[in-house]
């Protein structure tokens, strides 16, 4: 089932990667005409449900049955049609697009279901682990330990998903219902990605031949348990779940219930490593560090200022992370970061699956081409939004600075390098699956 797993993660990634590139082109310079203004939405939408929440979580499903030593076989083919619906409402553009936070929405029975079908088979195969995953809790193995630590987040997002639905509220306001409905859930999510990019981190550690223990880091994990169980709460405590002070809680449950455990993980890697630009997990575990940090540096300057200033006054409105395109460069460099440690890792699968017994040489080039690439783009996006850019905008009618239109364009160039990067990666995972799959099935 690991082989399965690992193709469905990368056709999704595949899918993904396609309408990112149409979304690029709609928001590029002198080319955004190519693409039309109500199919932009639609290729956003399924950017991220496909390359980021359909490929981080059947990746990480992956990696709890390698961890765990069992195979998740009905939550596969969940997941599979999970898929498989959201990628054809995507493509077909059929639906009204819902722009919220954290799963993007097309708001048509197609999408309900694939949705429905997708976190279906996730829950199920969290919840058949989660005797595994109490014992793993407490180990010092770093991937194991993390391993758990996702699984019991899982847990804890189904039921968040539970406490948020009778706060909703009415579907007369979609874009509301759905932000309302997500947003205890989707926050925890990002709890389980955080665990899983450390999961990478340390994989990619010890594909160099460089093993350690975590030791008393396993303790950080209680700020991941424990934001994540408050987040459950969240939207019985507050009422609405996206109110100011829900707003404030979970803003300071990533700046302190994910951050810090990562940081301090992140020192425990970086301290052990080896730098080697010819190696490939050591080079693709630099420039994801690199994304990583940049997002990171991009979250607290926008979101610090605005705690400190509600510490100061409590009374005063708080504003957060000003909606610009300041918020997908934050995001993009984080995501991207944790999409090219999924890649190095899964580079390090096809030899252990007997795929290839040795990476073609495009491998480490297109690590490169990804991660640089995607550098560009958010260092575009970010500088774009800070000369004011709104985010979730076709074209680029909304200014006639020649600054923000360089620093669209910058974000172009490096759309064009990640998703090369990416067509790259997709194709060779593909042949290299589909045929060593076929060559074992002959043998």
């Amino acid at each position: 089932m690991e082989k399965k797993w690992l193709l469905l993660s990368v056709v999704s990634l595949g899918l993904g990667g396609f309408l990112a590139l149409v979304a690029a082109i709609a928001r590029t310079p002198a080319i955004y005409k190519l693409v039309p203004p109500g199919y932009f939405y639609h290729s956003i939408i399924g950017h991220v449900d496909l390359a980021i929440v359909g490929f981080f979580l059947t990746f990480t499903l992956l990696l709890w049955q390698i961890s765990f030593k069992k195979e998740l076989k009905v939550p596969f083919y969940l997941s599979l049609g999970g898929i498989v619906l959201i990628a054809l409402v995507s493509l077909l553009g059929v639906g009204q697009g819902v722009s919220n936070n954290y799963l993007p929405t097309i708001d048509h029975p197609i999408f309900w279901l694939g949705a429905l079908l997708f976190f279906s088979g996730f829950w199920l195969g969290a919840f058949s682990l989660l005797k595994s995953a109490e014992r793993g809790l407490f180990l010092e193995e770093p991937k194991e330990h993390l391993a758990s630590v996702a699984v019991i987040l899982s847990v804890l997002m189904f039921f968040a998903l539970l406490t948020s639905i009778p706060k909703a509220g009415s579907r007369e306001e979609l874009y509301l219902f759905y932000e309302r409905l997500y947003w205890a859930p989707g926050h925890i999510h990002q709890f389980i990605n955080g665990t899983m990019l450390l999961y990478a981190w340390y994989f990619l550690l010890e594909k160099q031949g460089i093993n350690v223990q975590i030791g008393r880091l396993k303790y950080l994990s209680f700020l991941f348990l424990s934001f994540s169980f408050m987040y459950v709460l969240l939207p019985i405590i507050f009422g609405n779940p996206v109110s100011e002070g829900a707003r404030r809680f979970t803003d300071m449950g990533y700046a302190i219930g994910l951050g810090l455990p990562i940081f301090f993980h992140l020192f425990n890697i970086l301290k052990n490593s080896k730098l080697d630009l010819k190696n490939l997990p050591s080079t693709a575990l630099l420039i994801s560090v690199i994304l990583y940090l940049l997002g990171v540096f991009i979250a607290y300057a926008g979101v610090l200022p605005s705690l400190v200033s509600y510490a100061l006054n409590p009374q005063g409105e708080y504003i957060g992370m000003r909606s610009n395109l300041s918020i997908p460069a934050h995001y993009h460099g984080v995501i991207t970061s944790q999409t090219l440690a999924f890649m190095a890792v899964a580079y390090s699968l096809f030899l252990s699956y007997g795929y290839v017994k040795k990476l073609s040489k495009i491998a480490l080039p297109q690590v490169y081409l990804y991660g640089v690439g995607m550098v560009l783009f958010v260092l575009g996006l970010f500088f774009a939004g800070l000369k004011g850019a709104p985010r979730k905008t076709y074209g680029t009618g909304f200014t006639q600075d020649p600054m923000v239109i360089f620093y669209l364009s910058l974000m172009g160039v490096g759309t064009l390098l990640a998703v090369a990067g990416g067509v790259i990666f997709v194709l060779y995972a593909l042949r290299v699956v589909l045929k060593g799959g076929q060559s074992q099935e002959s043998s």
